[in-house]
Order: C-alpha cells, then sequence, then structure tokens
C-alpha cells in the first residue's frame, strides 16, 4: 500500500488531546499520593523498626538522585557528595551496608496490615486509573492513525502498533492513537512528570511505572523478601553504581548548545 497522506487536525485534535489528558491525570495521580505520602510521614513514629527504615529510605533516596542527576553537579561537587556516600571509611552507604541481615520470619511477624491495606489501595487505583485512560481514549479517539516510525518493521509488530485499526493492507509502520496511549503509560510521559514535580517525587514516578507494567502482567507489586530483610545489599549495589560513574558536568556546553540549536532555527 502506497504511503497515505495524515491531516493536521489529527495532530490537533487527537495526537495533542491524548498526551494533555493523560499528563493531567498522571500529574494528579502523583500529586494525590504525593499529600498521601506526606500525611502518614507526619504522624509520629513509635517504634525503632519504623525509624530505622526511615533513615534506610533516605539514604537510597540520596542515593539515587545524586547518580540519576550527576550532570548537573561542577567536578568537585561531585566529587565530595561521592565521598560523602562511598568513602571506605566514613561513607554513609559504607556503613549502612554494614547492617546484618533481618530475620525472614520476625519481618514477617511485623507486618503491619495497614501498609499491606495502602498498598492494595494503591494498585487499585493504579487499575482505576489505567482503565479510564484507556475507555477515554478507546471511545473518542480509536480507528485513527496518528504517526509513522522511519524505519522498517515486520509483520509481528502490527497488533501492537496498530491496536484499533483493522486495515491489513496498511503498512505495519504506521502507529494507531491506542498504540500511541501505551507507549505514553509506560514512560514516554516519565520524564516531564519528573521536570514537573521536581525531584521529591523522582521515586514516585518510577515506582508508578513499574507498578503499571506489574499490574498490566498480573504481578503483585510487593517488594520481595531478599529486599526487605537484607538492605545491605541494597547499599552495596548503590555504592557500586555510584562508583561507577564517569563524571562530565553538562552545564559547561549548554551555551554552545544553545549557540547551535538557535542558528538552526534561523537558518531555517
Amino acid at each position: 500500500m502506497s504511503d497515505i497522506l495524515i491531516d493536521d487536525r489529527i495532530r490537533d485534535w487527537v495526537f495533542l488531546p491524548i498526551i494533555i489528558v493523560m499528563f493531567m491525570i498522571q500529574m494528579f495521580r502523583g500529586l494525590l499520593t504525593k499529600y498521601m505520602d506526606n500525611k502518614k510521614t507526619s504522624q509520629k513514629v513509635t517504634s525503632k523498626a519504623q525509624v530505622s527504615e526511615m533513615i534506610d529510605k533516605n539514604i537510597t533516596q540520596q542515593s539515587q538522585r545524586l547518580a540519576r542527576l550527576y550532570g548537573l553537579l561542577p567536578d568537585h561537587s561531585f566529587k565530595m557528595k561521592r565521598a560523602h556516600l562511598c568513602d571506605n571509611k566514613s561513607g554513609i552507604l559504607t556503613k549502612a551496608s554494614e547492617k546484618p541481615a533481618k530475620d525472614p520470619m520476625q519481618s514477617m511477624s511485623m507486618m503491619n496490615p495497614a501498609a499491606m491495606a495502602d498498598m492494595l489501595k494503591q494498585n487499585l487505583s493504579g487499575i482505576v486509573f489505567m482503565a479510564l485512560q484507556y475507555q477515554w481514549v478507546s471511545y473518542f479517539f480509536s480507528g485513527f492513525v496518528i504517526g509513522k516510525v522511519p524505519f522498517p518493521l515486520t509483520q509481528k509488530f502490527r497488533t501492537m502498533l496498530q491496536r484499533g485499526v483493522d486495515v491489513q493492507n496498511l503498512d505495519v509502520r504506521y502507529i494507531s492513537s491506542i498504540s500511541i496511549y501505551f507507549v505514553l503509560l509506560f514512560g514516554g510521559l516519565q520524564k516531564i512528570q519528573q521536570l514537573m514535580f521536581g525531584d521529591d517525587t523522582d521515586e514516585f514516578v518510577d515506582d508508578t511505572q513499574m507498578q503499571m507494567q506489574m499490574q498490566m502482567m498480573g504481578m503483585p507489586t510487593m517488594p520481595s523478601f531478599g529486599q526487605q530483610n537484607d538492605p545491605g545489599k541494597l547499599f552495596i549495589a548503590e555504592r557500586t553504581r555510584l562508583e561507577g560513574v564517569k563524571h562530565s558536568f553538562e552545564l559547561n556546553k549548554s551555551q554552545e548548545k544553545a549557540i547551535k540549536s538557535l542558528k538552526r532555527f534561523l537558518i531555517q
């Protein structure tokens, strides 16, 4: 089949509305989850186990944030922060990795029913949000072709890229509106959410994406016993990750990139 011409109005009345509405829904869910988390953390901590768990969580978040955003720091600042976390004698990750593993049976006996109920509510809310978004896209935008990938594909990709479009002679490289919905759902809006929410909700964005994928496959989203009972392995992995980072200050090249982009814009 020869190439088809896609109307510009499809971009304005199909593609952009899908992106905007999905982004607003995900942002609402993120703010709601952040509000509920802040409400929980504002409650009084009553046990040493809860204090230790909160400390371990803060250490892990600090390490992950540094490993992800290291390019925004000058070289000396990055080295100071990495030494603070990974020093062989006084590093926070080094000391935290020396903690003994927890007894699995003791951890099971200390499981909080309220925490399990909150986890179930969060999973159910994710399923509800996904179902509502899918029904909305299917009802209003089913059957639209909104783009084409610039590289050849085999026929095995037809069912994945052309959901809702039953045209056998259509080139497999064309993408339907429902397929774009799944692309945006599993990672397409992640970076935009991180820019909007800030660093405090990066963990939520990553966890939400992982939970959505696991819910679609019918898998439980509870952490494994190895992650619960041996936090030392997690700290060792974070330390290894930071030590392997090759730092480069990205803002040094920001002026050059801006000038090149401006020149390309003026030439066009």
